[in-house]
């Protein structure tokens, strides 16, 4: 395996979920993600019991593919990476350096991974099939809330104008898409193909 992803619970008490990377690149396996604004983490992997891990049937060319551009995504863009709960599209990373310098472009931890498949090319999700949650407006403004303190004044209010427009793509919604992903697919995976899967997962890490 030279690529896969990772679920966990980051916060109980609000069921907030974290998704990253795990890759093996230049002979060591790493684990890779956006983890708050301006702040990115590559380091070696290590045992966790609160992580629960996914093994996307990709192929060997595709993995070597995504383990490479997602480490040279981390270790070229160290605080560089802004975080935006209602990112508005537009390139964001040219010959993998981030260049997304509009305000309230950015990524969260999961839109970083649907990130790194668009670029390559590589089916995951068709993010434009995405539809709204109900809880969706909610978790951004609370995001978002934690966030401003880090964020110029600009960036804040850029994510606030779009809060509501831009449907989320969760953390659950990644790993799920993982799971369900084979090498002989063609076209990405579409909101209602994910949606069932995904809401399965967060009830079974909340249990």
């Amino acid at each position: 395996m030279y690529f896969g992803l990772a679920i966990q619970v980051s916060d109980r008490a609000t069921e907030q979920f974290h998704a990253a990377t795990l890759y093996r690149f230049d002979g060591r396996l790493k684990f890779g993600d956006i983890q708050n604004h301006l702040t990115s983490r590559c380091a070696d992997a290590r045992a966790s019991a609160s992580l629960f891990w996914i093994a996307p049937d990709l192929s060997q060319e595709d993995q070597q593919i995504l383990a490479a551009t997602v480490d040279a995504w981390l270790e070229d863009n160290a605080g560089k990476i802004p975080y935006s709960v209602a990112h508005p599209g537009g390139v964001i990373f040219k010959d993998n350096v981030w260049v997304g310098n509009e305000p309230g472009q950015g990524l969260t931890c999961a839109t970083f991974i649907v990130a790194l498949f668009d670029e390559l090319g590589i089916p995951f999700i068709e993010i434009g099939t995405w539809e709204a949650r109900s809880d969706d407006t909610a978790w951004a403004q609370r995001i978002l809330a934690l966030l401003s303190p880090l964020m110029s004044s600009e960036h804040v209010v850029a994510q606030r104008r779009r809060i509501g427009d831009t449907a989320r793509v969760r953390p659950a919604d990644v790993a799920a898409a993982g799971l369900l992903l084979h090498q002989q697919r063609e076209s990405p995976l579409k909101f209602e193909e994910v949606a069932p899967l995904s809401e399965s997962i967060e009830a079974a890490l909340l249990a």
